[in-house]
C-alpha cells in the first residue's frame, strides 16, 4: 500500500487558496471536499487505481499532504508518485512562493527534526526570508 507524504510552505489560509485547491482537484479529475476549516479530502482514480489525498492546513503557513493508494511500494508506486508530482506542482501554482519542504519518497518515511537535513535548511531559509 502506497503512503506518500509532503509538506509545503509558506501557504496562506485564504479563500483564493481554497478555490485553487478545488479547481486543481477538478483538473485532476477528482472530487474534493473540505472536511472542516483546515482539512480537505480528494478522491480520484488514475490508471484504474483509486487514490485518496488528505490535505491539512497547519499552523505556521504549512500545508500537509498525505496520499494513499493500494499500489505496492515495492515497485516504487509509480502511479501514486505521478499523482503526488502533479498535485504538488498544482499546489505550488495555487500558492505562489510555496516550496516543498519534505517528501517522504525523497527524504525518507519520517520527517526529521527542523534543524537536520534539507528540511532544516529550508526552514531556516524560510524563517530568514531567503529563497
Amino acid at each position: 500500500m502506497a503512503r506518500l507524504e509532503a509538506l509545503l510552505a509558506p501557504v496562506g489560509d485564504n479563500e483564493s487558496l481554497r478555490g485553487a485547491i478545488a479547481e486543481l482537484a477538478r483538473e485532476l479529475g477528482g472530487m474534493f471536499t473540505w472536511l472542516d476549516r483546515r482539512n480537505g479530502s480528494l478522491a480520484l482514480t488514475t490508471g484504474g487505481l483509486a487514490v485518496q489525498v488528505l490535505l491539512e492546513l497547519r499552523m505556521g503557513s504549512e500545508l500537509g499532504v498525505l496520499l494513499s493508494s493500494r499500489e505496492g511500494m515495492g515497485s516504487g508506486a509509480p502511479l501514486s508518485t505521478a499523482v503526488l508530482e502533479q498535485l504538488l506542482a498544482g499546489l505550488q501554482v495555487a500558492a505562489p512562493g510555496a516550496r516543498v519542504l519534505f517528501r517522504s519518497d525523497r527524504d525518507g518515511p519520517i520527517r526529521q527534526g527542523a534543524t537536520t537535513g534539507a528540511v532544516g535548511r529550508d526552514r531556516e531559509c524560510l524563517a530568514a526570508g531567503l529563497d
